[in-house]
């Protein structure tokens, strides 16, 4: 009878060492696992009025100043300069205007301690901007 003990308590310790797992569903059960949330899009830091130096991926480069009333003049190094508005709308900042009438908008990150941040296009374009006014 001993040995008989012996081996349920054995077996009792040996079930609760199993990993628990989820009974598996049958073929007319629904799945109710939940769908992953998609990972929400980070918030773009809003463009306050200064001035900045800018340097694209694309090539691009210059000194954009951005005033308190909504219109921006943007020196582009080789000698061309762009005027326009701009604004921050939907979680980006937009300019509108420049050299041929176009709309960029762009996402901003939060400016490091120096005043550097960078910024996105839609279409993929990068820049490093920083503050220097």
């Amino acid at each position: 009878m001993k040995p008989l003990i012996l081996l349920a308590i054995v077996a009792a310790i040996a079930a609760c060492d199993q990993p628990k797992t989820a009974p598996e569903s049958t073929a007319g059960e629904a799945k109710t696992a939940a769908e992953p949330a998609a990972p929400a899009q980070a918030a773009s830091w809003p463009l306050e009025a200064g001035t900045y130096e800018y340097s694209r991926s694309d090539g691009r480069a210059g000194v954009n100043t951005v005033a308190a009333d909504g219109t921006f003049s943007n020196a582009v190094t080789g000698g061309e300069t762009e005027t326009g508005t701009w604004a921050n709308e939907n979680g980006q900042v937009c300019l509108s205007g420049g050299s041929n009438g176009e709309k960029r908008c762009y996402t901003f990150t939060q400016p490091d301690a120096e005043g550097n941040f960078t910024g996105t296009m839609a279409n993929g374009i990068t820049m490093t901007v920083r503050k220097v006014a």
